[in-house]
C-alpha cells in the first residue's frame, strides 16, 4: 500500500471506528434505558422521550426540560450499577435548587407538580471512583419522566 493511500485509509478507519463504537454504545444505553429503566416509572405513564447516555466516573451532564402546570410527574434517574448512587438535582431557571436526591436517601425518582408551565434544570452527578489498573468503566444513566392521567 503506497503512502499516499494509507494517508487517506488510517483517519477513514478510525473515524469509522469511533462512530462505530460511539453508536453500538447509545444502542446499548437505549436498550438499559427501555428495559431496565422504563418499568420503574409505574404507575406514572412514560412520556415517549428517551433521555440516556453513557457517562464516566466524576462527569455530570445536564438537561433542560419541560414541566406543565395541573400535571403530576415522577422524574427517574437511574443508570448501571458500575456508576454507583447517581446524584440529582433539580433546579429552576436560577439554578435554585427544588430537589436534590442526596438529601433524601439517594432516591432514584422524584414525584412531583409544578403550579405553572416551566423548564427546570435537571443535573446528573456520577461519583467518583477508585481506579484500579487505570481503568475506568462508563455506564448508562437514563432520565426519564412519566406522568398521571
Amino acid at each position: 500500500m503506497n503512502a499516499s493511500v494509507r494517508k487517506i485509509i488510517v483517519p477513514f478507519l478510525f473515524l469509522t471506528l469511533v462512530l462505530g463504537a460511539s453508536t453500538a454504545a447509545l444502542a446499548q444505553c437505549n436498550g438499559f434505558t427501555k428495559k431496565k429503566c422504563i418499568p420503574l416509572l409505574a404507575p406514572f405513564i412514560h412520556n415517549g422521550q428517551l433521555n440516556s447516555t453513557s457517562l464516566m466516573p466524576g462527569e455530570n451532564a445536564e438537561l433542560l426540560m419541560s414541566f406543565y402546570s395541573g400535571q403530576e410527574y415522577r422524574l427517574l434517574i437511574a443508570g448501571q450499577e458500575v456508576l454507583g448512587n447517581i446524584q440529582f438535582k433539580v433546579m429552576d431557571s436560577d439554578h435554585k435548587v427544588l430537589y436534590d436526591n442526596k438529601e433524601h436517601d439517594n432516591l432514584k425518582y422524584w414525584d412531583f407538580s409544578v403550579k405553572a408551565t416551566q423548564q427546570l434544570i435537571v443535573e446528573v452527578i456520577v461519583p467518583e471512583q477508585k481506579v484500579y489498573n487505570n481503568l475506568v468503566q462508563s455506564g448508562c444513566v437514563a432520565v426519564l419522566v412519566g406522568f398521571k392521567k
